[in-house]
């Protein structure tokens, strides 16, 4: 049999899918064009990259087990560092970690002669009369163009493919804003605060602002608060000094939800999972076939969403003191659809005043000496700020310029629309095809793509090519509803949801009923856990791989249901700052009893070094103030430090006392906490923590009492038993949550 021609446009992860599936059919001859020295899209670097899309410590927004295909395990991957030590496997992997599984992927399945990097498509123009279809023109780093032609082209080019530009953006920008005193950088380009600052410049007491309504704006801005935070608790004194004062505004034009990467699996909040384990539970889903959906958003849905996040997150975000946050209530008819920023600490870097929220859109920059001012317009009234230092526009990207290269025929064969930044063709088949152009074939061409969905079209392209599984027209594919969508989305109607195309559970259960895949659910349920690729297997694949995958995915799922990350949950929620009210009960008379009140914060910062050489994943500097009173009546300021620290392989949270004379640095272990399980949270209606200490001969004995409320911690309480020769005492701390000013 002779084989097809393909070629592919891109060897991101769909194009690497792509590649993968129609090879494993061997009915395909497959090139693919890569115009970048390595393969991986927006992945394509390595540990030391310092101008990808994304800086290489960048971790995903979801687990390992949705970053990633069906029949390739992470644990197959390796994983050492530029000096050749072998790193843990997050369960948000880093950037550079992606890239390493997917050249790992690319070596399993793809030969090198397949893929031609260096190679940039400039145009894919459809013929006629011929069994070669397409003439597909490239151009290599020299300048020296080829021709070329093939039967099929599959566009795997990437969505994400350039950033916005600031002027769609902005309508009064000076015409070259390189102009202005300040650097304006977009979200994607920003690794440490030197690209905002650089040495020359004054960044003492000057605002940072970010542009953008977006999951982008949302996380932009909750790097740059930690380090900031970073800046001013790590003891660097010049760069404490360079950076103090300074702030966030972040101006967006909509209420956004910050959501962490744990997410509570019930109401009480007794256990947590990673976010998209919650998302996307099969337990979730109504009995029978699973139905996706995908669209406008009714009002019902609306509502349905927004009271699933708020039960997430433990209420309206109105406790943060940033009303801009706060959506509207159900009973106002401008309320739009659910909005989500995936940042682990935003709410809290808010609520400390480091991020300071507006709602609205800005409208002009201008300079003003050595910084700028804006113009923020919401609902006709125009807010004014002053003393900006630095722009971050998280503004998106737009798909456009991965489009460009196809003629003009075929762009209006796939209703193309140059003005839609969000649906810029209409297709249909799960957005992988259009009937004009059969022998054409998009991956992972919407808002939001994942691994999962670009694998699952893959393997769908290849069965229409092959005369195999005619597929029914989807409800929520019909050309008329996508236009209206289209439009929609132009008018900017509340009704338009986040990402259009949302239901990854339904759409991965639809196409996997309709190719009749296998299916592979390891030690589960059918309908227990979440979806992920290597549930769902072709014959081909190799299912000793998917079979590992589902039994780290399955160990997992269950090590979250007897209480796995409710320490890191807890950490998160601590942050910030707290009103604190302490009463200790003494039996020794040279160490009176007495109460305490003041404050203490929770400062995030870079997890330090010390003598222990541990490592660790995040880290707090506490800092206590306040006055103690004793029974006596004598009255002292008192003062103390601690470094609260986690570390995602142990799962664990540690306390360590801090040198006397070193005021951030670590000096020795205090203690660790061990969490109860799941059923002493429920009847105790709390999370449960105990940890001991021996201090020369004085035994400590600490209990914690930690009653989620979501992901929130509205209160807490620590107490100490401390009991031995030189001590007696009990001392029990209360820990409330200050209201923030508006």
């Amino acid at each position: 049999m002779t084989r097809k021609s393909v070629c592919i446009v891109g060897s991101g992860p769909g194009g690497l899918a792509s590649a993968k599936v129609l090879l494993q059919t061997g009915q395909f001859d497959v090139t693919v064009f890569e115009k970048r020295s390595r393969i991986g899209g927006i992945w394509a670097l390595d540990e030391s990259s310092k101008d990808g899309y994304l800086s290489p410590h960048t971790p995903t927004n979801l687990s390992r087990f949705q970053v990633a295909f069906s029949d390739l395990s992470w644990s197959s991957v390796d994983l050492a560092n530029t000096n050749h030590e072998q790193q843990a496997l997050s369960m948000f992997p880093s950037a550079w970690k992606v890239n390493r599984y997917l050249e790992t992927y690319r070596q399993k399945h793809i030969p090198n002669s397949v893929i031609h990097l260096d190679t940039s498509v400039v145009s894919v123009a459809r013929r006629s009369g011929s069994g070669q279809v397409w003439t597909v023109t490239t151009q290599d780093v020299s300048g020296a163009q080829s021709k070329h032609h093939f039967e099929y082209v599959i566009m795997a080019s990437g969505f994400f493919a350039v950033p916005r530009p600031l002027k769609k953006v902005i309508s009064k920008l000076p015409a070259d804003p390189s102009s202005l005193p300040v650097k304006i950088i977009h979200s994607g380009q920003y690794r440490e605060l030197e690209d905002l600052f650089p040495p020359a410049t004054v960044a003492q007491g000057k605002d940072i602002l970010i542009i953008g309504g977006s999951n982008s704006a949302g996380e932009a801005a909750g790097v740059i608060a930690r380090q900031l935070s970073s800046s001013q608790f790590s003891g660097d004194k010049a760069i404490q000094q360079r950076y103090q004062g300074c702030r966030i505004v972040h101006v967006t034009p909509r209420a956004l939800y910050a959501l962490p990467p744990y997410l509570p699996t019930d109401e009480h909040s007794r256990t947590f999972v990673p976010l998209d384990f919650s998302f996307y539970n099969l337990a979730k889903r109504m009995p029978g076939p699973v139905v996706a959906a995908a669209g406008l958003a009714s009002t019902f849905i609306r509502d349905l969403l927004h009271d699933g996040i708020q039960m997430n997150i433990g209420g309206d975000q109105s406790d943060l003191g940033a009303p801009a946050l706060v959506p509207l209530g159900k009973d106002d008819e401008k309320r739009g659809t659910v909005q989500v920023t995936l940042a682990e600490s935003y709410s809290e870097y808010v609520r400390s005043g480091l991020i300071k929220v507006i709602r609205g859109k800005v409208d002009r920059v201008e300079a003003q000496d050595a910084s700028v001012s804006v113009e923020i317009v919401e609902e006709g009234q125009v807010e004014k700020l002053d003393n900006i230092g630095a722009i971050v526009y998280a503004t998106g990207y737009t798909p456009i310029p991965a489009l460009d290269m196809l003629d003009d025929e075929t762009k209006w064969a796939v209703q193309y629309d140059n003005q839609s930044m969000r649906l810029p063709l209409i297709l249909e088949d799960w957005q992988t095809s259009a009937p004009a152009v059969p022998e054409l074939a998009f991956i992972g061409f919407y808002e939001g793509p994942y691994w999962g969905i670009m694998e699952m079209q893959a393997r769908l392209t290849a069965d229409r090519w092959l005369g195999k599984n005619p597929i029914s027209q989807r409800t929520y594919e019909v050309p008329d509803d996508l236009l209206a969508l289209r439009a929609a989305m132009q008018a900017r109607r509340s009704d338009v949801p986040q990402y259009w195309l949302g239901d990854y559970a339904g759409y991965m259960e639809e196409m996997a009923v309709a190719m009749k895949l296998q299916r592979n659910d390891g030690v589960l349920q059918e309908r227990e856990g979440a979806v992920l690729p290597a549930r769902y297997l072709s014959t081909d694949d190799d299912r000793q791989e998917a079979n590992r995958a589902m039994a780290d995915f399955s160990d997992t799922w269950l090590a979250c249901l007897k209480g796995k990350y409710v320490a890191r949950a807890v950490f998160r929620a601590l942050q910030g700052e707290w009103a604190i009210s302490r009463r200790i009960e003494s039996k020794n008379t040279s160490f009176p009893s007495g109460t305490l009140t003041g404050t203490a914060f929770f400062h995030p910062r870079f997890p330090t070094k010390d003598k222990s050489a541990q490592a660790f994943d995040l880290e707090y500097l506490y800092i206590e103030t306040g006055v103690y009173r004793t029974t006596t009546g004598a009255e002292m300021n008192a003062s103390r430090r601690y470094v609260y620290r986690y570390t995602e392989v142990e799962d664990k949270i540690s306390v360590w006392f801090v040198k006397p004379d070193r005021e951030y640095e670590v000096d020795y272990l205090f203690h660790n906490l061990q969490f109860s399980p799941p059923d002493v949270t429920e009847t105790e209606g709390a999370s449960i923590a105990a940890a001991d200490h021996l201090c020369i001969n004085d035994m400590y004995k600490t209990r914690y009492r930690l009653p989620m409320k979501g992901i929130s911690l509205p209160s807490f309480w620590i107490e100490h038993s401390v009991h031995g020769p030189a001590k007696d005492y009990v001392s029990k701390t209360t820990y409330e949550r200050r209201k923030p000013a508006v």
